[in-house]
């Protein structure tokens, strides 16, 4: 799929219907990789980093920078500290228990702090 996409933006400059013809590159692609918002999906986050290695793409590293890791509980519930975000929304990995999807909602600290992450690393690619 990466090679299609990068394939057919650079093809654009072939088009003569295309905003991209007659341009040097065609369409300038841009491939920005995510990975999971906390770090308990290992095998999904490691995934997207050698993706994004073998490509030179950059990523975007919720699972580093959300604020809490798999190795640490929550020191009130004993358990991962991603289920505290995701109410019954969980999901078994490798046998332990993590929330799966958090709650929606603008107003809602995980996607506050997910956005800000986004944000972010975005700047650092268009600076």
């Amino acid at each position: 799929m990466i090679k299609r996409y990068l394939t057919e933006c650079y093809n654009l400059k072939f088009d003569e219907n295309s905003k991209y013809y007659n341009t040097l590159m065609g369409k300038p692609a841009v491939i920005v990789l995510c990975t999971d918002w906390h770090d308990g999906r290992v095998t999904y986050n490691t995934s997207v980093r050698k993706l994004a290695e073998k490509w030179g793409f950059p990523v975007v590293e919720f699972d580093k920078y959300i604020g809490f890791s798999k190795n640490s509980v929550h020191p009130v519930t004993k358990q991962q500290t991603s289920l505290v975000f995701t109410g019954d929304n969980h999901q078994q990995i490798a046998g332990e228990k993590f929330g799966w999807h958090p709650e929606g909602g603008q107003d809602k600290y995980i996607q506050r702090r997910m956005g800000a992450i986004f944000a972010d690393t975005m700047r650092k690619i268009f600076p």
